[in-house]
Parts: structure tokens; C-alpha cells; sequence
């Protein structure tokens, strides 16, 4: 936002109260702040993070603040004018009853004043004062004295009565404009002030995500460190630190950091079974994955195809990836054979063995080649051999 649109924003909002004013500048400053989290997080240290992290929790506070005073304003701005409405109800019955009160006197009572007033006279008294030109002798100054004086008296008064009550209501419609036009601005700033809570938080969020992140990768350099001088407290401090701030998954980070990366290739012997097994594999290529897919007809999952492709080398073994690495014998990591099995621990941080692969020898990936059922998506293919997670190699 510009300065010259900023100037312009400020004038055209009309605030009476000086802690009104401060809030506008407040909501407007607040829209002014929010910064991008790429921008506010990029290069920062761990203090440095820290240091935000507490700059956004504080902002945010104040944010959550300025929208209760706003929403308490905006309330009683709109609980003015129901009572204004309130009132302008019964103004409106009350002047309705005036006119109709005017119109009866103008009527009505006409009617009723005359024939009192002929009624009154004795025949003699009347029909001479009709016979008279009225327009040239005291009678029409007689009629109207007698006659209409109550009724012009009773008129000024119900006039002025109408009046008095048409000036309060133009002075009660003019409160509602006033009050509808101020609960339109606190509604406005209300919302501007959400908006900027809505970034607010999202920046945090993204603070608070990179603040974790850093703090999980400064607990893998320490973990390396001591792993490397043999220090296995400072290790486990490590893990904890990184626990306390990512849980199980980051503590598995740390661990995963320092272990020592499997070597894992062909012995260079092959055997029938494991061929023929590997074959079976090879032969659903391109059939998608489908969890808890076993047939070559709809698709298989990573244990439905180990299973089935062992089946037609005349092994059985049982149907997850689980049961299949206890149900079969161990091999060294570094001599496998194509058609073994490779088993894969806590994936999805459930702490079982929750995925397994079969070696393929050599493929388009040298002797680092398998072939698997990957995930739901994919399809069965060839991929590079990887050792996250890798927990063991079993053979039927």
C-alpha cells in the first residue's frame, strides 16, 4: 500500500472518538506488516527463529485483542439501532394516529361542530341567518367564531403536535445513519483485522514449521559428532532433543542419520527358484498397484505380488510384508540373489515392517535394481534399490 493511498484510506473513515482513531491506524498498520514467511524466515538461525516466533505470538495476541474491542463496538453499534428502530415504530403509529386525528377534524368533526351548532339555534335564529348574503354581513364572522373556533384550535394543536413528532423521528433516522454508517466501519475493520490474524497465524505456522526443522537438523550434526568420537550420551540427547520437537519421526531422523548405510549388492550366484519367481514378477509389469491386490487380473500390493510371484516358483510364504520377513530364512545384505525379498521397517512411523520388494540382480540400475509394488498411483516396475528404512533381506 502506498502513503498516498494510505492518506486516503485514513481521511475517508470518520471516526469521532480519539480510541476509535487508534484502532483504524492500528488495523491498517497491521495490514501493513505482513510479510511473506519466505521472506521473514529466509537465512535466520535457531535464536533468530526463536526470536520471531515470540515478535508473531506477541503480534497475533494483540490482533486477537483489537478484533474483541472491534466486535464489542461493532455490538453496541448494532444494538443502538435496534433501539433506534424501536422508536421509530412508535413515532410511526404515533404520527399515523395524528393525521388520522387531523382528518377526522377536518371531516368528521366539521360535520358533527355544524349540525350541533343548527341544532342548537332556534328555527327562527337559523333561518334568518341563511337568508342573509353571507358573504356581505356578519353571519359567515359569526359562523366561524361559533362554529369552527374550537375546531381551528383543536386543528393548530394536533399540527403542531404531528409536527413535533416529525422532527423527532427525522432526528431519530438521522442517530440510525449515524450508527449504521459507524457499525459499517467497525464491521469493515472487524474483518481487515481477521484477515490480518489469518496471516498472522499462517506466518507463525510456517516460523514455527522451520524453528522444528532446524532444530532437528542441528540435533543430526550433533548425533553425527558423537557418533563419530563414540559419545553415546551426547547421541541420545540428541534423540531426545529432536523428540521433543518432532516426535517419533524426527527421532528416527537422527537415528537414521548416524547409521551406517547397508551395503547391498549380488553375490553373483542365482538360483532356480529365485529366477523363476522373478520372472513371475516381471510378467505384471504395468499392472497398477492395488492395496490388497493379489491377482494378476485387478493388481497387487508389495506383499501381494512377493507372494504370488514366489507361489508360481512353487514357494509359499504368508501375505504381508510382516509375516513374510519371519516366515523367511536371513541374508547377508551384500549377498543377495535375484528373487530375495527386501524388507522395509516403519515407513509410515507405525513402528512394523510395512513394505517389502523383491531384488531383481542386474536391471537398469546395475545390481541395484528391483522390481516392487511401490504404492497406490504406480504401477509394478523396475526402480533403484534404496536402504531407508531397510531393515533386512529374506529368502523362502
Amino acid at each position: 500500500i502506498s502513503p498516498t493511498t494510505l492518506f486516503y484510506v485514513l481521511r475517508a473513515i470518520f471516526v469521532p472518538r480519539a480510541r476509535s482513531r487508534r484502532l483504524v491506524l492500528a488495523v491498517v498498520m497491521g495490514a501493513l506488516s505482513v510479510v511473506a514467511p519466505a521472506e521473514i524466515s529466509r537465512g535466520a538461525t535457531i535464536a533468530e527463529t526463536q526470536r520471531l516466533i515470540a515478535a508473531l505470538s506477541e503480534k497475533l495476541a494483540h490482533q486477537e485483542m483489537l478484533s474483541e474491542s472491534l466486535a464489542e463496538k461493532y455490538n453496541a453499534a448494532k444494538q443502538s439501532i435496534r433501539s433506534i428502530d424501536g422508536t421509530l415504530a412508535q413515532l410511526s403509529v404515533q404520527i399515523a394516529k395524528k393525521k388520522a386525528a387531523l382528518a377526522q377534524t377536518s371531516e368528521s368533526l366539521v360535520t358533527a361542530t355544524v349540525h350541533s351548532y343548527i341544532a342548537g339555534a332556534a328555527d327562527a335564529q337559523w333561518l334568518d341567518l341563511f337568508r342573509q348574503d353571507v358573504l356581505t354581513s356578519d353571519a359567515r364572522q359569526q359562523y366561524e367564531s361559533q362554529v369552527l373556533g374550537n375546531l381551528r384550535d383543536l386543528k393548530v394543536q394536533l399540527k403542531t403536535q404531528r409536527d413535533a413528532l416529525n422532527r423527532t423521528q427525522d432526528e431519530r433516522r438521522h442517530q440510525r445513519a449515524l450508527k449504521a454508517n459507524e457499525a459499517a466501519k467497525m464491521q469493515a475493520l472487524l474483518a481487515q483485522n481477521a484477515r490480518n490474524e489469518a496471516a498472522t497465524r499462517a506466518t507463525l505456522a510456517t516460523v514455527t514449521k522451520k524453528l522444528k526443522r532446524q532444530i532437528i537438523d542441528y540435533q543430526i550434526g550433533v548425533a553425527r559428532a558423537a557418533s563419530k568420537r563414540g559419545d553415546d550420551k551426547a547421541v541420545a540427547k540428541a534423540v531426545a532433543a529432536a523428540a521433543a520437537v518432532g516426535g517419533q519421526a524426527a527421532a528416527n531422523e537422527v537415528l537414521a542419520a548416524i547409521k551406517p548405510k547397508p551395503h547391498v549388492g549380488g553375490s553373483g550366484a542365482t538360483s532356480a527358484a529365485g529366477l523363476r519367481a522373478l520372472h513371475a514378477a516381471m510378467s505384471v509389469r504395468g499392472l497398477p498397484y492395488v492395496w490388497g491386490g493379489e491377482s494378476p487380473r485387478y493388481g497387487f500390493d508389495c506383499s501381494g505380488l512377493t507372494q504370488w510371484s514366489w507361489a508360481r516358483a512353487g514357494y509359499y510364504i504368508p501375505r504381508t510384508a510382516a509375516t513374510q520377513y519371519y516366515a523367511t530364512k536371513r541374508v547377508p545384505l551384500n549377498k543377495l540373489q535375484p528373487g530375495d525379498l527386501l524388507f522395509y521397517y516403519n515407513l509410515d512411523n507405525d513402528h512394523q515392517i510395512d513394505h517389502v520388494v523383491m531384488y531383481a540382480g542386474q536391471g537398469p540400475w546395475g545390481d541395484k535394481t528391483i522390481i516392487s509394488a511401490a504404492h497406490r498411483g504406480t504401477v509394478i516396475s523396475f526402480s533403484p534399490l534404496f536402504t531407508y528404512g531397510l531393515i533386512g533381506a529374506g529368502r523362502p
